[in-house]
């Protein structure tokens, strides 16, 4: 549907000449109408025009295209696309290398990331032997799966560990290409959460599979770069606690150091305190398995003088010990650490610390 010249827009050619463009009705009166450029107000026009016929040719198809490089979020246009791709069968192929195109100049809009996921959703369906999209029934690439969008309809996780071996490989090949993708992404921006968020739906949607211990090196990696990238946190927790391995205490001692030696580097450092005391509490296992950590921590200047939250964590410790041992003396260290907080290292939230401290003054101790 391109014009011989590009510089004549789409709807002064000859192939849209039936069709009449229904202006965006605001009403009589709008209070705050919005001043859409010439082009952008033409172009819905025509849209809204083949989406009230029902439109599904290619001329349709390219011009969902125009819309959406004008309006990358609007989901109204990304939803008629996806149905085009449908009826028209199109090479998924060609559109992942449209998506990933969108995604780099506009990577913070979450309808390309989620066009990117039904669309990997629906082609990686075809590795269902009794699927409807299956191999038998859809065109496939030469690694056996399909390429065209015969079929869109919602498909479960696959079961990885089912698959054949060639299937196997050829949803490595998938996962390795769409966590490619979304690294790339982060380069621009490592705390992208669209980016984010559909990174983990492609760890989960095949189920268990070498992807996941390969994702903790790469996180290890953007931690190493960069250790207060709150989002590698987050990340790890993710596949720490959500994962398909058992949270062992194997795992659960290894995550521990782990946290333990980037807090060391960087005891300021809000990620990895609530990494660690996260990744505790998922466990089930007592703060006081820290105890010797922080006061050995609280030693050392830079942290004793600076951080919020070795302080903090100190107190629940204390507070815990008091609670559970009826123990005085711990009741006066989390009060010494409330009091800290409040009036040294913290005082921009010193109400809050100041209400911890009378929290504490109901806790029944032992004289």
């Amino acid at each position: 549907m391109e014009s011989k010249n590009d510089d004549i827009p789409f709807y002064e050619s000859s192939e849209w000449a039936d069709v009449v463009p229904i202006p965006q009705d605001d009403g009589p009166n709008p209070l705050v109408p919005i001043a859409y450029t010439k082009e952008y107000s033409t172009t819905m026009g025509y849209f809204r025009a083949i989406c009230q016929r029902q439109e599904q040719s290619e001329r349709a198809l390219e011009l969902t295209k125009i819309v959406i490089e004008l309006s990358p979020s609007h989901y109204t246009v990304w939803h008629y696309r996806q149905r085009l791709l449908k009826a028209l069968n199109k090479d998924l192929t060609e559109e992942l290398e449209w998506v990933e195109w969108m995604s780099n100049e506009n990577p913070k809009s979450y309808q390309i990331w989620h066009h990117r996921q039904v669309i990997i959703e629906h082609s990686a369906a075809s590795l269902f032997p009794t699927s409807p999209s299956s191999p038998s029934a859809t065109p496939t690439s030469g690694s056996g799966i399909a390429t065209t969008a015969s079929s869109l309809t919602t498909t479960p996780t696959i079961p990885y560990h089912d698959l054949s071996e060639s299937q196997k490989a050829t949803v490595l090949e998938i996962v390795h290409r769409e966590l490619t993708c979304i690294a790339s992404a982060f380069q621009t921006d490592s705390k992208n959460y669209h980016a984010w968020s559909y990174r983990q739906w492609v760890l989960t949607h095949f189920g268990p599979g070498p992807w996941w211990d390969e994702e903790l090196t790469y996180i290890d990696e953007l931690l190493t770069d960069d250790v207060r990238n709150n989002s590698a946190w987050n990340q790890r927790y993710f596949v720490v606690a959500f994962g398909p391995k058992e949270l062992s205490n194997e795992i659960v001692q290894r995550e521990v150091e782990y946290a333990k030696s980037k807090i060391e580097r960087t005891p300021n450092n809000e990620s990895p305190w609530t990494y660690l005391t996260g990744v505790l509490k998922k466990a089930q296992r007592p703060l006081s398995d820290i105890k010797d950590f922080c006061e050995r921590l609280h030693t050392i200047p830079r942290a004793k003088f600076s951080s919020p939250f070795l302080h903090s964590t100190l107190m629940d410790i204390y507070e815990q010990e008091a609670k559970e041992n009826r123990s005085a003396t711990s009741l006066i260290k989390a009060k010494e650490a409330a009091d800290l907080l409040a009036e040294k290292i913290d005082t921009i939230r010193s109400k809050y610390w100041n209400w911890r401290k009378t929290q504490l003054q109901t806790i029944p101790v032992d004289v």
